[in-house]
């Protein structure tokens, strides 16, 4: 690290380079050459003032704010919703009678409606009318156009040079989003109520834009940064091309959401024009610096001024609110979606107090983690003058946290260097020899460091360092924490975030949709030609009935009513009970579990229907762990050395206490038990052993029975329906790699089917495979494993149909999902059944990541408890359903906290000829089989339990998933399938069994 001492925009660079002096420069002007400045441009991300902490040795950080119970004023009002107490206003007439309308049984949806060609999906063959009906409001707006409709057109950007990473290849969000900030502020054709852009590439207008006969236009645009008080002589040119004109007619859209499913989209791209519609609903609010984007361009936060309302999560992060906003279609009319989201930030602090905050222990071996906690944060710095000795003349600086300092080729640095400890050449203050980072800031900035001893940050890049004392640093504002959060962080935010029906309605017409600029009389949206209702609008649904379960009594099956999705077994023993043998119970933890507390286990089970042989040893195995991060590589240790203990004496099941709810000791006991050694486990944490009682022990019963091969219940024959005909359920679902985990690490698919005519047992087949990747690869061969275990099942035969519940796909994916993955299900098939004779397969995709609401007009239309959310079997098909193609929302679960997530259900196959009531009687009847509980689940059983194994993938690769300090931060680990631990499967002993439950 050699050279001089860094000039006006400088810290402390190992390449020495000293910087320019300042200079004020004149922006360009609008399209017509006007060389007047525009000012700061809109949207300009400047000092909001306020939030800023100053260096006072990093102590008051993100401190403050609160935790326990979140408030506000939205939880004043009624337990029902009622729009400021205004009539209610029946579901849309007109668009139920196009509905009605348009069902036409055996026409096909041509999938070119969604942008892909070639592939059709099956239209709505009926709406249902089982059920109780009622009227719900949702958290849907009317967006109507100008009579006629409006014409809107969408421009492309091009920039030049790009602003692309070299190295990474992505491209600087932040500086494209400052650039068109400037390109808009310079030009008066960008500064009209018409015109919205998404601050990366897009330009949408009401009005056609001056491009010439050329088509295009060509626009010098300097840059600065809103921290400047303009452009400098030396300020970088870029050349912003707006080109690609494309008109985009609204009322082309209108005619094709009211037009039959046999017709398509042609001469336009539906996704192109909602996403044109997508920019224009969210100007406002990012044109607003006190509202922050939650990075996908369709969620929007702000941060409360007062820092004691600031809820705190813990470690280093708040909890805020905000929204979701995003434009649908549905039969007649477009719609806009909006929805309350929450998530963590970082909060506007001293990054000191924020390291302090996130690890209290400040010794070096316990900052595990810290790194990647900070790294690539944005953060601020003041002490630069413009004029020397003037405090009043700072500059501010936006910098990007790197990291702390670690040994490199060529660079001697110490781990975690402190600014005594990292030195560098500059010649600016010593001519020869090396300076410390401490004294450097004394002698250039007059600055005397207050915690000299904490790790520096690295603020420049790994090859060219630029080291900073952190309590000289401040968090910007507006940073979204991306990773997982641990237990009690997130127990917090569910506490934040869990909030009753009627506030969430409240909180989105009052305080949502006004801060997304959504309104009838809104400037923004006129200009266009459009606007949008101030009321959600109301649509019908149904409640199914609850459905009656079989378990057995006197040793004979009997069928027993359910109430409000949910039964109590007590006097009733499962359908199948099985033995439990060859288990005890291993403590990972001191003083829990006594003898008594198992003859109590063995009590409540065998009541259930099992029975339970003796533990063998009877008082168990105490191997308890020494706990802590630290800790990590000895405690994985003891509990391989314990498994493989287990293993050689014989044991197939056990009980195993850990002391917390550790997700690494977790993982690690299934990795050693599952994989290496063929031993079922289930975990329980050693207080909730003590403190739940009866109830908790029967829960773990349920596991006990399911892996074990037990049934616990079963539908009765007279609900079986399609499934009394030889049917297989099927489950698949594929789970990505979280921020966090090391470069490349894999993608899990999961794939679970029922063996037999019971629909009791799901064992499942798991795999890696390429990282990001939705559609399942090798899926011919896991299918094919389901297809032969239920001919082991049933004396050599196969099914005559197959329904597959697939999760986790999007509509931009239906096609590829039947291009991908339906034809390897067909070959599995195809290799099994002998003369060609198929079985009829139907693909359902099942989507939780939606956000759909509903929300009761009537206190008998509620589940009667303390949410007042829409009952259990609320089922809803028409008014914000899929204009083309064949989907319902189904909320199958009795809400027991917060505001009732519906499932989306969406058939993009079927050959089974199934009409809408027998696919949601189906569906709805399938969640009352999740066999771990006593209450009807959110989401249908095959594709829950296909969630459950993928998840177990990730506690297998729990390292990988949850890289430490170093891995992804420091050495730029990456995946390597030939030494992974794990890449598919379990050991064969348990392989066909439901050891993920």
């Amino acid at each position: 690290m050699s050279g001089r001492g860094s000039g006006r925009g400088g810290t402390p660079r190992g390449t020495g380079q000293g910087g320019r002096g300042g200079s004020l420069g004149t922006p360009r002007g609008n399209f017509q050459g006007d060389r007047s400045r525009g000012g700061d441009p809109r949207g300009g991300r400047g000092d909001r003032g306020g939030y800023r902490g100053d260096r006072g040795g990093g102590r008051g950080g993100g401190g403050g704010g609160r935790g326990g119970r979140y408030r506000d004023e939205f939880e004043q009002g009624g337990a029902i919703y009622t729009a400021g107490g205004e009539p209610l206003k029946p579901p849309a007439a007109d668009v139920e009678k196009q509905e009605n309308a348009l069902i036409r049984r055996g026409e096909e949806i041509s999938l070119s409606g969604l942008s892909l060609d070639d592939l059709t999906l099956p239209s709505r063959p009926s709406y249902g009318t089982k059920g109780r009906p009622i009227v719900v409001r949702t958290n849907y707006f009317h967006l109507l156009t100008k009579p006629g409709g409006a014409t809107i057109f969408r421009y492309q950007m091009d920039f030049e040079p790009s602003l692309k990473d070299e190295k990474t290849g992505r491209v600087n969000r932040r500086k494209t989003r400052r650039l068109v900030e400037l390109l808009f502020s310079d030009n008066t054709n960008l500064q009209s109520a018409g015109v919205a852009t998404d601050y990366s590439k897009l330009i949408v207008t009401a009005h056609k834009l001056p491009l010439g006969s050329a088509g295009g236009i060509t626009i010098p645009q300097k840059y600065w940064e809103a921290e400047d008080d303009g452009p400098s002589p030396n300020s970088k040119t870029y050349k912003v091309k707006i080109s690609d004109e494309f008109p985009m007619p609204l009322q082309q859209l209108l005619d094709y959401v009211s037009s039959p499913p046999g017709v398509t989209s042609a001469g336009f791209d539906k996704a192109e024009v909602i996403q044109a519609l997508n920019i224009i609903m969210t100007r406002t609010a990012s044109e607003n610096r006190s509202i922050y984007g939650g990075g996908n361009q369709k969620k929007f936060f702000t941060y409360p001024t007062d820092r004691n309302a600031w809820y705190d999560l813990g470690s280093g992060l708040i909890a805020l609110k905000g929204f979701y906003t995003s434009v649908r279609t549905s039969t007649s009319r477009l719609l806009v979606n909006i929805n309350v989201a929450n998530a963590a930030f970082y909060p506007v602090s001293n990054l000191l107090g924020l390291m302090r905050l996130h690890t209290p222990n400040r010794a070096n071996d316990s900052r595990s983690g810290l790194e990647g906690f900070i790294s690539r944060l944005k953060v601020s710095h003041t002490y630069i003058r413009a004029k020397k000795n003037d405090p009043n003349s700072s500059i501010k600086r936006v910098k990007t946290v790197q990291g702390f300092s670690h040994p490199r080729a060529g660079q001697n640095f110490p781990p975690l260097g402190n600014a005594k400890q990292i030195t560098f050449e500059c010649t600016e203050i010593q001519a020869t020899g090396k300076i410390s980072v401490e004294r450097y800031f004394e002698k250039k900035y007059n600055i005397q460091l207050k915690q000299p001893l904490e790790p520096v940050i690295n603020v420049g890049t790994r090859e060219k360092p630029s080291w900073v004392p952190p309590e000289l640093l401040t968090v910007e504002p507006g940073q979204q924490y991306r990773r997982k959060l641990d237990g009690q962080q997130t127990d917090k935010m569910l506490g934040f975030a869990v909030r009753k029906p009627a506030e969430n309605a409240r909180r989105i017409v009052e305080q949502g949709a006004p801060m997304m600029g959504l309104s009838e009389t809104s400037r923004n949206l006129l200009a266009f030609g459009i606007s949008v209702t101030p009321r959600m609008i109301t649509v019908r649904a149904r409640i199914l009935p609850s459905v009656p379960l079989q378990y057995k009594l006197a040793n004979r099956p009997k069928s027993f009513p359910t109430a409000n999705g949910g039964w109590d077994i007590r006097g009733r023993h499962f359908s199948e009970g099985k033995q439990l043998r060859s288990w005890t119970f291993i403590k990972l933890v001191d003083n829990v579990v006594s003898r008594p507390d198992v003859e109590g286990f063995r009590g409540i089970i065998r009541n259930s229907g099992m029975n339970s042989d003796e533990p063998t040893p009877p008082n168990g195995v105490l191997e308890p762990l020494r706990g802590g991060r630290d800790n990590e590589d000895s405690d994985d240790k003891i509990i391989e050395s314990t498994m493989a203990k287990a293993a050689s004496r014989g044991l197939k099941v056990l009980l195993v206490i850990l002391p917390d709810k550790s997700a690494f000791v977790y993982s690690r006991v299934k990795y050693w038990a599952e994989v290496k050694h063929g031993i079922h486990t289930i975990c329980s944490v050693g207080d909730h052993l003590q403190k739940k009682g009866p109830q908790y022990w029967a829960n773990i019963g349920h596991k006990f029975n399911l892996k074990l091969g037990g049934i616990n219940q079963m539908l009765p024959s007279d609900k079986l329906g399609i499934l009394a005909d030889k049917t297989m359920l099927a489950g698949m679902d594929v789970t990505h790699p979280s921020p966090g985990s090391i470069e490349g690490a894999p993608s899990i698919a999961g794939v679970v089917a029922s063996i037999d005519g019971r629909y009791g047992q799901w064992p499942g087949t798991i795999r890696a495979q390429t990282s990001r990747k939705e559609m399942i690869e090798k899926l011919d061969e896991m299918f094919g494993e389901r297809l032969d275990l239920w001919r082991k099942h049933n004396q050599g035969g196969l099914p005559a149909r197959i329904i597959i519940y697939r999760d986790g796909v999007s509509e931009g994916q239906y096609r590829t999902l039947l291009q991908d993955e339906l034809p390897q299900i067909q070959k599995a098939c195809e290799t099994r059944y002998p003369g060609g004779r198929l079985p009829k397969v139907s693909i359902v995709v099942c989507g939780k990541r939606h956000h759909t609401r509903f929300y009761p007009t009537k206190e008998d239309d509620t589940d009667y408890k303390n949410n007042m959310n829409p009952p259990n079997g609320t089922v809803v098909d028409r008014g914000v359903t899929m204009e083309k193609g064949w989907d319902f929302f189904l909320q199958a679960h009795h809400c027991l906290q917060g505001t009732a997530r519906p499932t989306h259900y969406v058939v993009i196959y079927d050959k089974n000829d199934m009409d809408a009531d027998k696919m949601e009687a189906l569906t709805h009847n399938l969640c009352y089989m999740f066999g771990r509980a006593t209450k009807a689940v959110s989401l249908c059983p095959p594709a829950y339990y296909a969630d459950l194994i993928c998840e177990r993938g990730r506690s297998y690769l729990y390292k990988e998933y949850n890289a430490r300090d170093g891995q992804t931060v420091t050495s730029g680990s990456t995946f390597d399938w030939n030494r992974s631990p794990w890449v598919k499967g379990v050991h064969p002993a348990i392989q066909d069994s439901m050891f993920y439950i």
